[in-house]
């Protein structure tokens, strides 16, 4: 019997143990919690248009055979398919809210909107299409916090040995989320059916609301489940920071910046291509290639994952990159050698006939996306200012969306094809050439703008002095060289 009671005080022990290390590492549950946020999100804007071909929408509405379910025109099958932007390209209005009123209240009420809306799809899609953008348009708008949300969560969240990293993996959860949102729709189109996929995004959207507003406070102080060992960590002034209009540089002083918009117009421009991969390249797979909804749907997950994970493993190296090329260099080598990729694929992509080939290719080009995002327009944004770091996200991420809602449009408008063309097949897939030659453009557009902008503004270029303690120490003057100094941006040392 004394055996026995040891043993069940050391399982007691243990435990206890177990929840001390919990709560000293409890930072690392609020980061996973706010990435499956992300990754919920993202995956829950992916799904439709593997949705619409798996059996949503009727491919040939006088075909009694047909198993889709609505008759849509292939212009209303693209605007509901890009409403979700009219509203998510709102950012830089919703992120000024959160500014005034809490980044916190602000994304639990977008959450809510986002489980309603997503959760009620199927019902609004039999009342009409119109019922479908429109509340997706809402849901846009709200939606539009969860990336700066992130920003303002790191600055406040995260220990400074740990924010890169985070970022990469903000960046990462991105198109790892598109993709498992594309193959989650395809799998419950096939098998159980496409409302299916809409039930589950709700109901991943309550979860993650509930799991926000029981674990993550407006700052780590006021988190319950957090130590006081962990709280110690953080700087005093962090600990105890709000959310306040008065704490960030004022929207005119951003919109100052050079920088800012050679990131806002060359985000354009990548989106074009990372929604191309996303939203139409599926089509393309299934006009020119005739490839099942299951298929279209695998292929999609794996360009998502391969942008993700490099983002994850090019994280990895950035600081030594940095360290052995410079910041600077270090962030433009990452921002320009993909773009040289992209143009190079695109031009080849329109000159191959197998769709083997074709996924290469774009696997290729799905890597270059990876540190393009990740190593430039993510950590070079935060690293040049952190406090200012969400306002400056949603002012570029706003621009961003734009091909979120032109992109299917311009997809409609190069390739529509009437089936009562002669030679059908081959005029289809001319168009189809031609519009893998125009995106080539794109890539163009981002080397133009984001050379342009360092060549007049080098001094805006450059690690924020708060992240860079070594060279304050070695160059103190760095510390009162930075362009915001005195604006709003905090400069410590």
């Amino acid at each position: 019997m004394l055996s026995k009671f040891h043993v069940v005080i050391d399982h007691n022990n243990m435990y206890i143990k177990r929840m001390t290390v919990l709560r000293n590492k409890f930072r690392y549950i609020t980061y996973a919690f706010t990435l499956l946020m992300m990754l919920y999100e993202t995956a829950s804007r992916f799904g439709p248009p593997i949705a619409v071909i798996g059996g949503m929408v009727k491919k040939d509405c006088t075909d009694p055979l047909d198993e889709g379910k609505f008759c849509w025109s292939e212009k209303v099958q693209a605007l509901v398919i890009g409403c979700f932007y009219y509203g998510y390209t709102l950012q830089f209005l919703v992120a000024h809210l959160a500014t005034r009123y809490g980044f916190t209240l602000v994304l639990r009420i977008g959450l809510l909107v986002s489980a309603l809306s997503t959760g009620f799809y199927p019902q609004l899609a039999a009342l009409s299409p119109y019922a479908i953008i429109t509340t997706q348009i809402v849901r846009g708008f709200f939606a539009g916090i969860v990336v700066p949300y992130q920003f303002a969560f790191i600055s406040k969240w995260s220990l400074p040995s740990e924010s890169k990293y985070l970022i990469s993996f903000t960046g990462a959860i991105i198109p790892i989320g598109t993709g498992l949102g594309s193959l989650l729709a395809g799998l419950t189109a096939t098998s159980i059916g496409w409302e299916y996929y809409f039930y589950i995004c709700g109901a991943l959207f309550l979860i993650s609301l509930l799991a926000n507003i029981i674990c993550i406070p407006d700052v780590p102080q006021q988190c319950r489940f957090m130590s006081e060992s962990e709280l110690s960590l953080y700087p005093e002034e962090s600990r105890v920071k709000k959310d306040s209009s008065e704490e960030y540089a004022s929207w005119t002083l951003i919109a100052k910046r050079y920088y800012v918009w050679a990131f806002s117009f060359a985000h354009i421009s990548y989106n074009f291509v990372n929604y191309n991969l996303f939203n139409c390249v599926p089509f393309y797979l299934d006009e020119v290639y005739k490839l099942s909804t299951e298929i279209l749907s695998w292929s999609t997950m794996i360009f998502g994952f391969i942008i993700g994970f490099s983002m994850i493993i090019l994280s990895k190296i950035f600081q030594t990159v940095d360290k052995k090329l410079s910041w600077i260099k270090s962030r433009m080598f990452f921002t320009l050698a993909p773009m040289f990729v992209e143009v190079a694929t695109f031009l080849i992509i329109p000159n191959v006939n197998s769709v083997l080939i074709f996924i290469i290719l774009v696997s290729v080009q799905a890597f270059g996306l990876g540190p393009l995002c990740s190593g430039s327009y993510m950590t070079a944004n935060y690293d040049m200012d952190p406090q200012n770091s969400a306002r400056i996200v949603s002012i570029i991420n706003s621009f961003a969306q734009l091909p979120g809602f032109l992109g299917p449009l311009f997809m409609v408008f190069m390739t529509e094809t009437d089936p009562a063309t002669p030679n059908y097949d081959r005029v289809l897939r001319s168009r189809w050439d031609n519009y893998f030659y125009v995106l080539t453009a794109a890539p163009v557009l981002q080397i133009t703008v984001i050379v342009g902008s360092y060549l007049l503004r080098p001094n805006e270029w450059k690690l924020h002095p708060s992240l860079d303690r070594s060279e304050i120490a070695v160059n103190p003057a760095v510390a009162t060289d930075y362009p915001d100094n005195g604006e709003g941006a905090k400069v410590e040392g």
